[in-house]
């Protein structure tokens, strides 16, 4: 019974030596009683990423992975705008009008505040109408109902051409030997100027230099005259709001029977987004008027 018993029992000793070959060594603390096995270096790390797109942390050891080819961070700040760049300088959009440029207030630069289709008040392309009450200095003639008109047309900055005309007539008072004589007055005049900003971008000056005709014919020839002159007019146009211009100017002339120096006063008030009405005085060495006027503007 012992010789059968034998042989089993090695049979059984060498295959259990096999299987623990087989498995390897005990891991540590195996068959430790009541001791503390410490956790894995990694023990608890997440197990996905703490945000959207972002590379997973780095282990003990290990070499960090650069990021995949297109890999863009979301949380990034974006780079600034360049003349390559897909996004939109800063303060404009898409979605709306881009904000009006800067120029003079209310003046030809800037179309009146960014608006390329509304001229500024203070504009040199216009077309106006007045009527003008002359009141001659010579006691002989009573005053003088008259209409004219002017055209102003802007060339290359700063530069303008200028025409006008205007006509009336009037009758004698009686004395000065014009007694009863009826006279009929004429003026017409061309001139090129320029302008440009003062001080102030409200403010603009103007300058004028051209020709003046003015005649005038009467029943009594002793007040008849014909006479042609060269004149300059500077003068200052304020746009004191957007609807309202202020203009000064003061004309010097070579003229000897008529007047050869005027200072002269205008108003206008904006009715509409190109039409103004005004009104004005003018005050010369023979003759003082006061007009009203209609002016558009493109």
């Amino acid at each position: 019974m012992k010789r059968t018993l034998l042989p089993i029992w090695l049979v059984l000793a060498a295959s259990a030596i096999t299987v623990q070959a087989q498995s390897g060594p005990p891991p540590a603390g195996y068959g430790t009683m009541g001791m503390t096995v410490p956790p894995p270096a990694n023990y608890g790390a997440p197990m996905v990423p703490a945000y959207p797109n972002s590379m997973p942390p780095p282990t003990v050891g290990a070499a960090v992975a650069p990021p995949p080819v297109g890999y863009t961070d979301p949380y990034a700040a974006p780079p600034p705008p360049t003349g390559m760049s897909a996004l939109p300088p800063q303060g404009t959009s898409p979605y709306g009008a881009p904000p009006p440029a800067p120029g003079t207030y209310g003046g030809p630069a800037d179309m009146s505040y960014g608006n390329a289709m509304v001229p500024g008040i203070v504009n040199f392309n216009y077309v106006e109408f007045n009527y003008r009450y002359i009141q001659p200095k010579n006691k002989g003639l009573d005053g003088a109902n008259t209409i004219g008109g002017t055209l102003s047309v802007a060339l290359f900055e700063p530069l303008f051409l200028k025409f006008g005309a205007y006509w009336g007539s009037g009758k004698g008072a009686g004395t000065a030997g014009a007694t009863n004589s009826d006279y009929d007055f004429a003026a017409i005049q061309a001139a090129v100027g320029f302008h440009t900003q003062l001080v102030d971008r409200r403010l603009q000056f103007t300058g004028e230099a051209g020709l003046l005709y003015a005649n005038l014919k009467s029943t009594n020839s002793s007040v008849s005259f014909s006479n042609g002159a060269i004149y300059v007019r500077p003068a200052l146009r304020f746009t004191a709001t957007e609807a309202i211009e202020i203009q000064a100017g003061v004309t010097v002339s070579s003229a000897d029977k008529y007047d050869s120096k005027v200072l002269d006063l205008s108003g206008y008030f904006r009715v509409m987004p190109k039409f103004d009405v005004g009104i004005g005085a003018d005050f010369g060495d023979t003759t003082r008027g006061f007009r009203g006027n209609l002016r558009y503007r493109w």
